[in-house]
């Protein structure tokens, strides 16, 4: 009966959790610090100071920079409508279309050049071939290693898109509803209503940070060339993609090489800005 006047475990002092590995590393910085100083939590984490000033003149700056684009509106649609049909006759599609424009009665409405291609529903043989090649690519992604899940991630929602648009054209071949003029016109709506947004977007997440007002304009200024220069260009690559293929490409133009190019555009060129305030920020903590 040895276990009955064994004497009991001392208690222990402290909590009575235990503490990870990381949380014991940090839990020493925080005593520590670097070269004897205490750790303080990252801003990130704990907040940020917001100036009242700071966040009137950041306003007052994006409802400047939105004006001036509403002022611009007239130009950059007849800009963009110049520039596409000069590419849709360098490519010789068959089709009609002109480069006059008739302005959009709000200013977050875009007028866009009339196109009008030759292109028709898609054929028994061309629904079965695209099925087909669904089926492939689905069977080809599961098989990808663990490495490119993110990739084929994207790819099977690809696929999806384009097996709704065979199953759509296979039942119902005469209703669908867009037409090639439908979707470059709202392509380009759709840039510039990215464009108008673009201040306030970068309102909420740039120009609050402690950055100069050469960064604040910058990092607009360069997210509407890219927009400005994208715009034609993707949206005549689009109408070359649909003589080609046929409308049953236009799905998958619309949902994935759309306006989200765009907007990848706009995200790669904020990641690139941030780095310029993180620059600034070391240089005033050093």
């Amino acid at each position: 009966m040895r276990f009955l006047t064994r004497a009991p475990a001392p208690r222990r002092r402290g909590p009575v959790f235990q503490h990870s590995l990381q949380h014991a590393v940090l839990g020493e910085l925080d005593r520590r610090g670097q070269r004897s100083a205490r750790s303080v939590m990252h801003r990130s984490i704990w907040g940020l100071q917001l100036p009242r000033g700071r966040l009137l003149h950041s306003t007052l700056l994006a409802l400047a920079l939105t004006l001036l684009l509403v002022a611009l509106r007239e130009w950059i649609g007849q800009a963009w409508a110049t520039q596409l049909v000069w590419w849709l006759d360098q490519m010789g599609l068959g089709g009609r279309w002109s480069a006059r424009i008739e302005p959009g009665l709000m200013p977050w409405h875009m007028g866009a050049p009339r196109v009008s291609l030759a292109v028709s529903a898609p054929q028994d043989l061309t629904l079965a071939g695209n099925a087909l090649g669904v089926a492939l690519l689905w069977w080809a992604v599961g098989r990808l290693p663990d490495a490119a899940r993110p990739g084929a991630y994207l790819l099977r929602f690809c696929a999806l898109i384009q097996g709704a648009a065979v199953f759509f054209f296979w039942l119902w071949p005469a209703s669908f509803p867009h037409s090639v003029d439908d979707h470059i016109g709202n392509g380009l709506q759709q840039c510039w209503s990215l464009m108008l947004l673009a201040p306030w977007i970068h309102l909420g997440t740039y120009y609050l940070f402690s950055v100069t007002w050469a960064q604040r304009l910058a990092v607009t200024g360069l997210t509407w060339g890219w927009l400005l220069l994208l715009a034609p260009l993707l949206y005549a690559l689009h109408a070359l993609v649909i003589a080609t293929f046929g409308v049953l490409a236009m799905p998958l133009l619309h949902l994935m090489f759309g306006v989200m190019v765009a907007i990848i555009g706009f995200v790669a060129i904020y990641g690139w800005a941030m780095s310029w305030a993180n620059q600034r920020s070391l240089r005033l903590g050093a």
